[in-house]
């Protein structure tokens, strides 16, 4: 007290700036970062599915839209640490759950990539499945290769992203005592990770060590994409992220532009050298395309922190529930069943863009391509997110009965058996009847969810 009976008051402490809620909570920076690459994957194969191998410009493209593959290792990593940095984690809970939310839909979409490549593609289509099981010796062949497909995360050529997943999660309860235990020395981690990420690449990129060239290691080093070895690197980064996400956000915000500029400076640059390697090595454009040349391995890490800056400014500056933040929130949700169903939509435009693609400028192509593909792709994950198959097919629960819109889900129901219709009679596009069954499949869950199957309160929580 002072003589006066009164306490001074003491000077006023400058107040740190507000930083982002970080323990629990939804991260908006990363709606940004997984949103844009969801939607470059299926650009991606867009652009692989419209042009021909041959074409400078478009494996130019593709090996800049390559950068997905490692940014879903790099979110991956980063939003485990995130949800478990802070607090215990029981593996086998952790296994249960995550091997639920993905390893269903990894079975399913195993399952039926397995028949409608080997047995429903090819004329005569069904009648193949039929013939397939008529005696002991054809199921055991075709079992097998199912089998193998399980095994591989080979039952078509996206779901190996799915399969590498599966093997983070197995080994993630002991990378995050590792990363807790190695607290302070994660710098030299990351770049002693990044160093073996480079000799790894080189060596998968040209000519593999002889040692790998026999018996149990050569199938290893042919199935080596499928595995976590050549993606170990961005998972870390993102695991490391994660940890120091106070330290790297705020960092990030910072030198936002300036991580924005020098990513796309980074691109140019990278795409110098693919060009070089075509005109003056005279390498094949596929081939100087390679996702596993070393040379492209700072460009997709550059392209990454450029999406997470987009993303914290977002973050940042988003109105709560405007139109761009239920936008992206309802992406989010759909963005794993987008890309699980993304190439079997583009498989079924695949007859349609032979029709085109010597008589059209391949731009116009692909551009129209992407449109449609999304279209549709997105058209069947919201059937899948409102019928009882959501679980096995998108990872997540079926949104409640009671939750989804009338309208909105009969307005989508409608429009895919309109539009399919109007792309399958009078433009023989078969991707359109695939739209109108699954449209007339949510119509009709509609009519039964809501009643026949509906629960004592008139719709199923």
């Amino acid at each position: 007290m002072s003589e006066r009976g009164v306490e001074p008051t003491p000077a006023a402490e400058p107040v740190p700036p507000a930083t982002p809620k970080r323990k629990g909570g939804h991260l908006y920076e990363l709606d940004i970062v997984r949103i844009v690459t969801f939607a470059g994957v299926i650009f991606d194969h867009c652009v692989s599915g419209t042009t021909f191998p041959f074409s400078v410009a478009s494996n130019a493209v593709q090996t800049i839209f390559h950068y997905t593959r490692n940014a879903f290792f790099a979110l991956t990593g980063f939003v485990l640490v995130y949800q478990y940095r802070d607090r215990k984690l029981d593996a086998v809970d952790f296994w249960r759950r995550r091997y639920k939310a993905v390893g269903l839909p990894f079975v399913t979409w195993s399952v039926f990539y397995w028949l409608y490549h080997m047995y429903v593609m090819w004329p005569p289509a069904f009648s193949n499945v039929w013939r397939t099981f008529e005696t002991w010796e054809s199921t055991k062949a075709a079992l097998k290769v199912l089998g193998y497909d399980l095994l591989t995360g080979d039952a078509w050529y996206h779901l190996y992203f799915v399969f590498v997943t599966m093997q983070v999660y197995l080994i993630f309860p002991l990378l995050l005592k590792f990363l807790r235990w190695t607290m302070g020395y994660h710098r030299y981690i990351l770049a002693v990770s990044f160093v073996f990420h480079l000799v790894l690449l080189h060596y998968m990129s040209n000519a593999r060590p002889e040692m790998f060239n026999y018996g149990l290691l050569a199938k290893l080093w042919n199935h080596l994409p499928a595995t976590v070895f050549p993606y170990q690197f961005f998972t870390l980064l993102g695991c490391v992220a994660a940890m120091h996400i106070e330290a790297v956000r705020d960092v990030v915000v910072r030198y936002r532009g300036r991580v924005i500029t020098v990513a796309i400076g980074v691109v140019m640059a990278t795409l110098i050298v693919y060009g070089s390697k075509v005109s003056m090595d005279g390498m094949f454009p596929t081939d100087a395309a390679n996702v596993f040349h070393p040379y492209a391995a700072v460009m997709f890490v550059m392209i990454i922190l450029a999406l997470y800056a987009a993303g914290t400014y977002w973050s940042d500056h988003r109105t709560a529930g405007s139109f761009w933040d239920v936008f992206l929130k309802t992406a989010s949700d759909r963005s794993f069943g987008i890309f699980l169903v993304h190439a079997f939509a583009l498989q079924e435009l695949a007859p349609t863009i032979q029709r085109f693609r010597f008589d059209v400028y391949a731009p116009i192509v692909t551009v129209c391509t992407f449109v449609v593909t999304v279209f549709f792709t997105v058209a069947m994950t919201e059937v899948f997110r409102r019928t009882p198959i959501s679980l096995w097919s998108t990872g997540r629960k079926m949104i409640p009965m009671a939750k989804q819109s009338l309208r909105v889900s009969v307005g989508v129901g409608a429009a895919m058996v309109v539009v399919g219709a109007v792309f399958y009679w009078p433009f023989d596009v078969p991707a359109g009847a695939v739209a109108v069954v699954l449209g007339a499949v949510l119509l009709v869950w509609q009519a039964l969810g809501r009643t026949v199957f509906a629960g004592p309160a008139g719709a199923r929580p």
